[in-house]
């Protein structure tokens, strides 16, 4: 007898975001705690040599660095040169 694997059923959340800046912050922090939690798992899953673990692991951190960065860039305003 074959099992069927089945699709559970979609949850439905409603999400109120934060309003002031330390609730944002509050979030951010939240999440960000979350996602590295899910990384370490899966990283811990993993059935290769430590080594390698460690080094997807810089990768994984190098990656959020550059986009935060991007980010960041992107969404600072643009001084004028007072140079000249």
């Amino acid at each position: 007898m074959s099992k069927i694997a089945r699709k559970p059923a979609p949850i439905n959340v409603i999400f109120h975001y934060p309003t002031s800046e330390a609730g944002k912050e509050e979030l951010a922090v939240r999440v960000a705690d979350v996602h590295a939690a899910c990384v370490n798992q899966r990283l811990k899953s993993l059935t290769c040599p430590n080594y390698q673990k460690l080094e997807l692991l810089d990768a994984v951190i190098l990656t959020v660095k550059e986009r935060a960065h991007t980010q960041k860039t992107l969404l600072s305003p643009t001084e004028p040169d007072i140079s000249t």
